[in-house]
């Protein structure tokens, strides 16, 4: 990703049209803002009624209270940011997302007493005719090819941390808000299922096929990041093959054309790998492809016209 800036959109293509809808704040306020922090108020309320059942819910209650007044902040601090206050706020949500994840877990123990597996498995079930992610390994589990499939699912934090990095580091002001807002989205919607609507998947439910492969290197490796932060109930759909979808997508928008297709191959390898190492349903990478682009073409659009709504109606009342 060498690009400048300029090069980094598409040649001959101007900037994404609806990007100055949201590059504009309203009172330091930007979209992304607003919908961190609407996050931040759902997460509230389900810790509060969790807290008869977990008294240490009230600490993440009042967590994301305060968090859902970022906003608030920005607004009454505007151009008073330092430099540092500036950069802390442009990645902010980006950093949010991390402790989001990390807190599902604990979400789907609390807050469900059963899963959704069995009404997601029987779709994967009805559309493929068996669940491929008892096949696919089984039938091709010699070493070599293992490794290929084991790196592309850990090829996911490469597609979306690499390209998120340049953006922080090169990108222009437009590629800055198109990108933080566009990733934030995918991840909290799809955050929002899991916690209404919980698949555990076949990585929790199922006995995991042995063989010379777990020697592989990046075999061993994903065990260890899975060990660190897998989170019960984000199967469906898979934030994997969304999040890497929708960065494929990015690419299009606002990079060159071999590094969009760099990350579309990147994306692919996570669709496959996802069923491959048996942490998903088929049906779980289907349905992350689908809903990465209805996400980004249908929902995303909506919250733009909305935004700009917002910034004439703030317009006129100065």
């Amino acid at each position: 990703m060498s690009a400048s800036p300029s090069d980094a959109i598409r040649s001959g293509s101007s900037a994404p049209s609806e990007t100055p809808a949201w590059y504009d704040e309203i009172d330091g306020v930007r979209l992304v803002d607003r919908l961190t922090s609407y996050y931040n108020i759902l997460l509230a309320f389900v810790w509060l009624i969790l807290i008869p059942q977990w008294s240490t819910a009230v600490w993440l209650f009042l967590a994301h209270a305060l968090a859902a007044m970022i906003p608030l902040l920005l607004k009454r601090a505007r151009d008073g940011l330092s430099r540092f206050g500036r950069v802390l706020r442009d990645i902010y949500p980006l950093i949010f997302i991390l402790p989001f994840w990390t807190e599902l877990d604990l979400v789907r123990r609390l807050l469900h007493d059963a899963n959704f597996d069995r009404v997601v498995g029987a779709l994967d079930l009805a559309l493929f005719g068996i669940h491929l992610e008892t096949v696919f390994l089984p039938n091709m589990d010699a070493i070599w090819f293992s490794e290929i499939m084991y790196f592309a699912y850990f090829a996911y934090y490469l597609t979306v941390i690499v390209p998120v990095l340049y953006m922080a580091f090169k990108g222009s002001p437009e590629m800055k808000a198109d990108i933080t807002f566009r990733v934030v989205l995918i991840y909290v919607s799809c955050f929002f299922v899991y916690i209404a609507f919980p698949v555990d998947g076949p990585h929790w439910l199922t006995e995991h096929h042995q063989g010379d492969f777990q020697r592989g290197f990046f075999y061993r490796l994903e065990q260890a990041l899975q060990s660190e932060g897998d989170a019960l109930g984000c199967s469906f759909p898979s934030s994997h093959v969304a999040a890497s979808t929708t960065m494929a997508y990015l690419g299009f928008r606002w990079f060159s054309k071999p590094t969009a297709w760099l990350l579309t191959l990147g994306a692919i390898g996570v669709v496959l790998s996802t069923v491959y190492t048996q942490n998903h349903y088929a049906i779980d990478s289907v349905a992350g492809i689908i809903w990465a682009f209805w996400i980004q073409l249908m929902v995303a659009p909506v919250l733009i016209r909305w935004w700009r709504g917002e910034q004439h109606r703030a317009k006129g009342s100065i």
